[in-house]
């Protein structure tokens, strides 16, 4: 009986995870670029191995439960949302933009862009926009992004925005449609920008809820199962007494 509490315990600890999984994408619903994550359910014990690096060893002949061992990224684009903001752009198809941040260059597909008061193209956070040469752009009044890139204004061109190419698999979502990618990253040539407009969030919020009310009904299952074994228990322990 105390190794089923254990084993639907588990499972109730990996749907609390997944509802806050859902709730972040929920929360990310309006993020332009915001790429939808989902869990990677799997044994606890195969958790346990990836945190430790030690054989968990088999727990009788049944399972320790379940676990979220790791999340995938759903790279599905989003609508294209026109704004009209001469510094808004858009990447359709491959690529990712590259921002320097307090933690290093980190990634992101969000290109509501502005100026800062010193003249630097930066995100909402206030992360430098890296240009294709790999250094920050900076612009004067009237300042607009072309269909190609660049970032000019009444001083002149002031260089492109760089799209850059890492491999999705190794990216790291560190908040907020924000990504770490290690190795090294290509420059993408050719890639598509649309200039005045933002990719969406690819979040579907029907689909999220509904899938919020189904992990709800399965933790609701498990605690109705741990409140039964405890139940069983507790007669046991005062009939043997």
């Amino acid at each position: 009986m105390l190794r089923g509490i254990d084993t639907v315990s588990a499972g109730m600890v990996a749907d609390e995870g997944w509802q806050q999984i859902l709730a972040n994408d929920l929360a990310q619903l309006d993020t332009p670029g915001y790429k939808s994550e989902t869990p990677v359910i799997g044994s606890f014990q195969t958790l346990l191995v990836s945190r430790t690096g030690q054989d968990a060893g088999q727990v009788g002949a049944q399972s320790g439960g379940a676990a979220i061992v790791a999340t995938t990224t759903d790279w599905t684009e989003g609508a294209l949302q026109e704004t009209g903001n001469p510094l808004d752009v858009a990447i359709q198809g491959a690529g990712l933009f590259a921002v320097q941040t307090p933690q290093g260059v980190r990634y992101t597909r969000a290109g509501d862009f502005s100026l800062d008061a010193s003249g630097d193209l930066v995100t909402p956070q206030g992360y430098l926009v890296v240009s294709t040469a790999g250094t920050p752009l900076k612009a004067g009044a009237n300042a607009q992004i072309g269909p190609d890139g660049t970032l000019s204004s009444n001083s002149g061109s002031a260089g492109k925005v760089g799209v850059w190419n890492p491999a999705l698999a190794s990216l790291v979502d560190t908040g907020g449609g924000i990504y770490q990618a290690t190795g090294t990253v290509p420059l993408l040539t050719g890639a598509t920008l649309t200039p005045g407009a933002l990719e969406g969030s690819n979040v579907q919020a029907t689909d999220v809820l509904a899938a919020m009310i189904q992990v709800l009904r399965h933790f609701q299952a498990g605690q109705q199962f741990v409140s039964e074994d405890k139940n069983t228990i507790d007669r046991f322990i005062q009939e043997a007494s």
